[in-house]
């Protein structure tokens, strides 16, 4: 029988099932993995989920328990019910590293395994508290678009960067990456601020209107997602700068590259959020068959320009991205062509 259970204090997908003849530790006779992350309203987390609920539902006898939350609290309330549960296998994409390290322990003594999404979380590898990770390389994306607008600034340039929260540190990986590439390709450009604006629009707008206040001959901005690249982008529009500062957006989400298409955004990070979300699902159930799977699970990342987009359009299989070539997988070419054609 299908079902779609729809929580209030945030949506849980029971995803369409069929009878297994083995109990599993549920008692459903169904694999049942829960899958814990941050809120949703960021649509490269949903992205994030949505492939997991996907690839869960490849499999007739898998259930998926997938939830977001609104916080840190919110989250290990989540996870202790996930836990009570006895679910097969845990995702987590943690708010706080330190936080969450009570609930890893508990996991660990019902003898569910646990994946962290998105993020890693030290002390957890070879004691039996994290299964793997599964998170792209967040300073080498940072330093592929630092590396890429040093080449656009010709060597030089004043730069703002917003950083996701402050103690997120896939944020602050990205940021840090991004300097560093930043610096390899225009020695003489200048960070002239750095700020968190917590991954959301509203918030950088208000930081980016602050810094411009403080700052008005900026040549370009690069902010940590998509989200907080809008926000930048209504306050350049605001000073009637929009054009006249290279934007760079980051996490590849449908309205991220639309905008890049566009020409709204110079360029976007692509992190393949989609793939993590599914290499999770396939990650749990090795795992719960006994079946080895790598410490760190590690998808592609890449940056992708208006120039790339429109030949993605045109059918190209590769872009080529500083200098060195970026296959065009059917992914890929599937999410660019959501975006080109504006259904997101």
């Amino acid at each position: 029988m299908r079902r779609w259970t729809i929580i209030a204090a945030g949506v849980l997908f029971i995803l369409p099932t069929a009878c297994a003849t083995e109990e599993t530790s549920t008692g459903t006779g169904k694999t049942t993995i829960g899958m814990v992350t941050q809120a949703w309203d960021n649509p490269a987390i949903k992205d994030m989920a949505d492939a997991a609920i996907a690839q869960a539902g490849k499999h007739a006898n898998v259930e998926l328990l997938a939830q977001d939350s609104a916080n840190m609290q919110d989250m290990i309330s989540k996870v202790q019910t996930m836990i009570s549960r006895k679910v097969d296998a845990l995702g987590i994409e943690p708010w706080d590293k330190q936080q969450i390290m009570p609930m890893l322990q508990q996991a660990k003594q019902a003898n569910i395994p646990v994946f962290i999404l998105q993020s890693e979380v030290p002390g957890t590898q070879g004691n039996g508290l994290v299964v793997s990770s599964l998170i792209g390389n967040e300073t080498e994306g940072g330093k592929v678009a630092g590396r890429w607008l040093g080449e656009q600034l010709g060597g030089s340039g004043r730069v703002l960067v917003l950083e996701g929260a402050p103690a997120d540190t896939p944020g602050i990986e990205r940021a840090n990456g991004f300097e560093q590439g930043l610096a390899e390709t225009a020695p003489d450009a200048k960070v002239v601020a750095r700020q968190p604006a917590d991954w959301a629009r509203d918030k950088a707008l208000r930081v980016t209107t602050d810094l411009l206040t403080a700052n008005s001959d900026i040549d370009a901005i690069f902010a940590d997602n998509d989200e907080m690249a809008f926000g930048a982008l209504s306050a350049l529009r605001a000073r009637k700068l929009e054009g006249k500062v290279t934007l760079i957006g980051y996490n590849g989400t449908c309205i991220g590259l639309q905008a890049t298409y566009q020409g709204t955004f110079a360029a976007d990070g692509v992190l393949f959020l989609d793939l993590i979300g599914a290499e999770f699902i396939d990650a749990s159930l090795a795992t719960i068959k006994g079946e080895k799977v790598p410490a760190k699970i590690e998808p592609p990342i890449t940056l992708l320009t208006t120039a790339h987009l429109k030949e993605i359009e045109q059918g190209a299989t590769s872009v080529t991205v500083n200098g060195k070539p970026f296959e065009v997988d059917d992914l890929l070419r599937a999410r660019v062509t959501k975006a080109i054609s504006g259904t997101c």
